[in-house]
């Protein structure tokens, strides 16, 4: 945890420079503990400034939460988007053994707090739709590449939503993934079912998106 500074050290910033500067410990609390864990008087704090400094950079609490879920939703794909490749059955092999994996559980959960409070707070709803849609975007962009390339034969314009709606759903076991192994729980027969699912929705071959997986 970073220690809280003392708002007598506070030291004026250029104005972006402040409003990242409470962006990110509003970013750290999320990722520690939660969204739903962010108040304007704990990103004050952190920050070593006062209160009212956050609520002139964030109007509202709502703001405050969109704009962190954004933040990390952003830097995520940067993330993916370094490992890319120019083979679209690889790039989209490589994009969905991440999604199934345990290095986006931390990710998993913040989405997961953001669909919940879409349902009472208009930024986050906004937010968060965004971030679907660009999501979409960025899965049919792949898989329109490697529609015109022959490599995907059954792929339609429905594809990427379908994929991305399977994923999404493996979300809610970031919760409890640390249990999984101990339980009757078969999530690794889940992993299988998603993937295989996506071969077929492209019109791949069997095990064709499974190879990181297995190597």
């Amino acid at each position: 945890m970073v220690p809280a500074q003392s708002t007598a050290a506070f030291k004026r910033l250029p104005r972006e420079d402040r409003r990242g500067e409470l962006l990110g410990e509003a970013v750290r609390i999320a990722l520690d503990e939660g969204l739903t864990k962010i108040t304007a008087r704990r990103v004050a704090a952190g920050a070593g400034v006062a209160q009212g400094l956050v609520t002139h950079y964030f109007h509202s609490v709502d703001e405050l939460l969109a704009a962190t879920f954004e933040w990390v939703a952003e830097r995520e794909r940067d993330a993916l988007e370094a490992h890319a490749s120019s083979d679209p059955v690889e790039h989209l092999r490589r994009l969905l053994a991440y999604y199934v994996s345990q290095d986006r559980d931390a990710a998993a959960l913040l989405w997961l707090d953001a669909w919940r409070e879409s349902a009472t707070r208009p930024a986050v709803r906004a937010a968060v739709i965004r971030q679907m849609e660009r999501d979409v975007a960025d899965f049919d962009a792949i898989i329109s590449t490697g529609l015109a390339a022959g490599v995907f034969p059954r792929a339609t314009h429905k594809s990427a939503m379908r994929i991305l709606a399977m994923l999404d759903g493996l979300s809610a076991n970031a919760a409890v993934r640390a249990g999984l192994a101990e339980s009757a729980l078969d999530y690794a027969n889940v992993t299988d079912f998603v993937l295989s699912t996506a071969e077929r929705e492209l019109g791949l071959s069997e095990g064709a998106l499974h190879s990181p997986l297995n190597a």
